[in-house]
């Protein structure tokens, strides 16, 4: 009987891992890696240990380990069965390096330069001008075809912000111009500084534990912007140390969330400023 397994607890690092691992096992069968109950599901088919072809809905081969490293912090659970592969799709077929490490090693080098990644939160709601909404990003991406002619009818701009898949391209381009938008209201990342500007100066201890802290809200860590209902959790660990400083300070920090929620939820249905730079 062949190794199978189910993991609920996925880390950074823990998709590159089990694909090493399934690769010196060289086994055959189906790796399922979830989102979440009510998100698509992705399909690595292993042949002899080698990655054979991968699936998600209209995203295929290589490009699905591009949006699988790219959404790593999105991944609830991964599981291995194992068993006689089907019939494989030649366009979900996986053009290989020499070896798995060395595949998932240029795909890691992919996703880290692109320019896109920090609009791109998988498990958030998107609509677009027409009222056109999906559950999630990751369902858009699953069933891109059917929103490609729309997007691609959004013009580039000279700055344009360049991707390894066409399908994050076109979904920046769109959230920039505002021909897209998250369905939730986002805050800036930079705006934040002038929270953390009331608290200084912070102790070292207080340093690492809102970086920690701000470090496991974000959606991944080249995230540019955070939503409304994490930054609430944020702000409120702020307000506890500024109410500590004195009254006066907890204040101004209150004064200054507020108004940071109401200029975002005011403006929810537009870009983000700095995403048009």
């Amino acid at each position: 009987m062949g190794i199978s397994f189910h993991i609920t607890s996925v880390r950074e690092g823990t998709i590159f891992n089990v694909m090493q691992f399934l690769s010196l096992e060289r086994v055959t069968g189906n790796l399922t890696i979830r989102f979440g109950r009510n998100i698509p599901e992705v399909t690595v088919y292993f042949v002899a240990g080698s990655v054979g072809a991968a699936e998600f809905g209209d995203l295929k081969g290589s490009d699905v380990l591009d949006l699988l490293l790219c959404q790593e912090f999105a991944i609830k659970e991964v599981a291995f069965a194992p068993g006689r592969v089907k019939d494989l799709d030649e366009d979900a077929l996986v053009v290989q390096a020499a070896n798995i490490s060395g595949t998932l090693l240029n795909v890691s080098k992919s996703v880290d330069e692109c320019e896109s990644r920090s609009l791109v939160y998988g498990l958030i709601p998107t609509k677009d001008k027409r009222a056109k909404s999906t559950d999630s990003l990751l369902h858009l991406i699953y069933e891109f075809s059917k929103w490609e002619d729309s997007l691609e009818r959004t013009p580039p701009s000279p700055n344009e912000k360049q991707a390894p898949l066409k399908e994050c391209m076109l979904i920046t381009r769109a959230l920039r111009k505002g021909t897209l938008s998250y369905q939730t209201p986002m805050v800036p990342l930079k705006s934040l500084k002038q929270l953390i500007a009331i608290l200084q100066p912070l102790s070292e201890k207080e340093t690492n534990n809102l970086r920690g802290y701000m470090r496991s809200l974000l959606p991944h860590p080249k995230a540019t912007h955070i939503s409304i209902e994490r930054f609430y959790a944020f702000a409120s660990a702020i307000e506890s140390i500024a109410q500590r400083r004195s009254d006066e300070v907890g204040d101004r920090a209150r004064k200054t969330i507020h108004t940071l929620i109401q200029h975002t939820t005011k403006t929810g249905d537009e870009l983000p400023s700095e995403a048009k730079s």
